[in-house]
């Protein structure tokens, strides 16, 4: 004996349901614990990084969405990392910094390892 269903999605109700405020609140729960998790591992150097990290909801057609962001200027840098590089002076015709022996044209910069904070700070809120 074999039964058949036919299931119907209501389209527009599911919208409906996913642009809710509830849904909204729940998304925002769930990516406050991953900005709480990625502000304690972030590195405290200046505090730029760490303070410039949040949340916000993004306006999608059939999805309701909440993104963790980080804002400060170097975050990509701090999240992915840098290749080895050159810095060379620009405005000013040598580049000079505190404990050098003398100024210089230009500097090979060794390159910046990947930290994955919001990474890890997502995997650590899910699991």
């Amino acid at each position: 004996m074999s039964v058949k269903v036919k299931f119907k999605a209501d389209q527009a109700g599911i919208t409906r349901m996913m642009h809710a405020e509830f849904m909204y609140r729940e998304l925002e729960r769930r990516a406050d614990r991953v900005v709480t998790r990625a502000k304690v591992t972030a590195p405290v150097r200046t505090y730029e990084y760490r303070s410039k990290i949040g949340r916000e909801r993004v306006a999608g057609a059939r999805t309701a969405t909440v993104r963790v962001v980080a804002r400060a200027p170097h975050s990509l840098i701090l999240e992915r990392g840098s290749r080895p590089h050159a810095i060379e002076a620009r405005n000013k015709q040598a580049l000079h910094w505190r404990g050098a022996r003398h100024p210089v044209k230009r500097v090979q910069h060794p390159g910046t390892p990947a930290l994955h904070i919001l990474r890890n700070a997502l995997r650590a809120a899910s699991g």
